[in-house]
């Protein structure tokens, strides 16, 4: 039922807005506490986006307008080069005259230059990951999160991540 005084329920204790206060309080706290935990294990040097832009080093957002760009010119040179190295197949041609195997001169430059043009973005990508922040995997629950911009700490998550496969990915094989 409600009470007069002040339209609060008679069955509730008028302590009830002082205990939320408190859980809210504890609950901020132990947020405060989980980042202060991160930042102890390894996650260094987190900032905040609108941080970045005052940092002495070169390193980028990771939804910096440039990057995002480099990244759709990175996806037209993946879809290129895709498209060449079939190309590679056709090399081999039979010559009437001698009757023997020979490879067309005119198609292998062709697709050797388109091939290692495309290798050229992919090694300038690599060489922007070195450069580009992440968000660190503990301040992900809020929002957007805090951007690592420890140049070792990002060397380090790449190498650890996606290195061996990008070295694989722009070794020269269809060209050899």
């Amino acid at each position: 039922m409600f009470g007069i005084e002040g339209f609060r329920r008679t069955g509730q204790g008028a302590d009830t807005p002082s205990r939320s206060f408190k859980r809210g309080i504890r609950k901020g706290s132990e947020g405060l506490k989980s980042i202060g935990r991160s930042l102890r294990f390894g996650v260094a040097r987190g900032v905040f986006p609108e941080d970045l832009k005052v940092s002495e080093k070169k390193i980028f957002d990771p939804q910096d307008k440039f990057l995002q760009f480099c990244n759709k010119l990175f996806l037209i040179s993946c879809i290129l080069a895709v498209s060449v190295d079939p190309l590679f197949f056709y090399l081999p041609v039979f010559s009437d005259s001698e009757t023997c195997l020979g490879i067309d001169r005119k198609l292998a430059t062709i697709a050797t230059t388109l091939r290692t043009i495309v290798d050229a973005f992919y090694l300038i990508r690599m060489a922007l990951q070195f450069r580009t922040a992440y968000i660190a995997p503990s301040s992900r629950v809020f929002g957007r999160g805090e951007l690592v911009i420890d140049p070792t700490q990002i060397a380090k998550r790449y190498m650890q991540r996606y290195f061996i496969i990008d070295l694989l990915s722009v070794l020269p094989l269809p060209q050899v």
